[in-house]
């Protein structure tokens, strides 16, 4: 049995119609996409052969946004996010220029749902990479949602604007 590694694309971010929103901020926020991919990134050779169009993200823009504020991002009915073999890491893409924010991912299995906090950014106009590596093995997965929690706004007037781009996840068999 190989221990390869392997990084799957789950979602490129081209269309938001494969999101609903949920949280708190539900009702404050608006989805849509912009043409601007992660340009810092390069583009990974994935193993289901999709690279994915990188040509848009997915922007949450969230009016009179505040601290502790949360959004979730729900995978529409229909919609799969499955991770197929033993999940080793999950990475996704984040610019917050007007906003602190925190990350998890809300995973579904055999063992039920667990959120895996993908990680922190302070406000920046910088594209930042986040990635959690479960201590635990999590296998044939399926992603429920991602959350985006709010924990410092620096923008206080207008919009906050969060981008995403490239949902990947890498496997063992």
């Amino acid at each position: 049995m190989s221990d390869a590694s392997v990084e799957v694309l789950l979602d490129d971010f081209e269309n938001k119609d494969k999101w609903d929103l949920a949280g708190n901020g539900a009702s404050k926020t608006h989805l849509t996409t912009f043409a601007e991919g992660a340009p810092s990134k390069t583009p990974g050779v994935y193993a289901d052969g999709v690279a994915g169009a990188d040509h848009r993200a997915l922007v949450l823009l969230v009016r009179e946004a505040t601290a502790d504020l949360e959004v979730e991002l729900q995978a529409k009915p229909g919609q799969s996010f499955s991770i197929a073999g033993k999940l080793t890491v999950l990475n996704l893409w984040v610019r917050s220029p007007h906003a602190s924010i925190q990350v998890s991912a809300r995973l579904g299995g055999d063992q039920g749902e667990t959120e895996l906090v993908l990680g922190a950014v302070n406000a920046t106009a910088e594209w930042r990479h986040l990635g959690h590596e479960p201590a635990e093995v999590i296998a044939d997965a399926e992603i429920l949602g991602l959350k985006i929690r709010l924990t410092e706004v620096v923008k206080r007037e207008g919009e906050v604007m969060i981008l995403l781009d490239d949902l990947t996840a890498q496997t063992a068999v």
